[in-house]
């Protein structure tokens, strides 16, 4: 009989151990990978007025240009070159991502449960898993209900489309970081940090 080893080991070719709480030999080793993006370089490119999902509501966005560099165990080994992302000044965060389920993904979770309580309701019930089978066949169809309830009576969530039509362009003549005038023109810039007004 073989157990599971629940401590990490250092990576080897072969690892067996002994265990100390029965004779059985140990053939399997786990390891804790860490990874991650170091983003450098970062730079402002572009600000406008925006509507941000997690503030849900009117904001001042601003694009920041990055070189970003994949790291594992926190050493840079896969550049992946430079990266444009637009940011929400007052809470930080990407302002179109989307901050709640999307109903699509609600009706099919919606249908999932509907599939799972009627099978859980035509399986027979086994003696080893009678509570566990009772709770299923109880809980599948009552999600399903609550899930449709929500889904009825929740209103439909604002589209990008309809948030950004209250929006006004924005029509600073100042540069909002530096406080330098901008050059006004077809593509109206700041000549001191190069910020471009969208």
């Amino acid at each position: 009989m073989r157990t599971l080893l629940t401590t990490p080991i250092p990576l080897q070719h072969s690892a067996r151990l002994i265990s100390p709480y029965c004779c059985s030999t140990i053939d399997r080793f786990e390891m804790l990978i860490i990874s991650g993006l170091y983003r450098f370089r970062a730079r402002r490119l572009a600000f406008r007025n925006d509507y941000c999902f997690f503030c849900a509501g009117p904001c001042r966005a601003v694009q920041i240009r990055t070189f970003d560099v994949w790291h594992i165990f926190w050493i840079p080994l896969l550049p992946l070159g430079f990266w444009k992302r637009w940011f929400c000044t007052f809470c930080g965060h990407q302002p179109h991502s989307p901050t709640k389920t999307r109903r699509p993904f609600k009706w099919a979770g919606f249908a999932v449960l509907v599939v799972l309580s009627i099978l859980f309701w035509g399986a027979p019930t086994s003696p080893d898993f009678y509570i566990g089978s009772w709770i299923s066949r109880i809980g599948a169809p009552i999600g399903a209900v609550l899930l449709l309830v929500h889904l009825i009576y929740t209103p439909k969530e604002l589209t990008l489309k309809q948030s950004l039509q209250s929006i006004r362009p924005a029509d600073d003549t100042v540069c909002p970081f530096c406080g330098t005038q901008l050059i006004l023109g077809p593509r109206c810039s700041c000549p001191l940090c190069g910020v471009v007004r969208q």
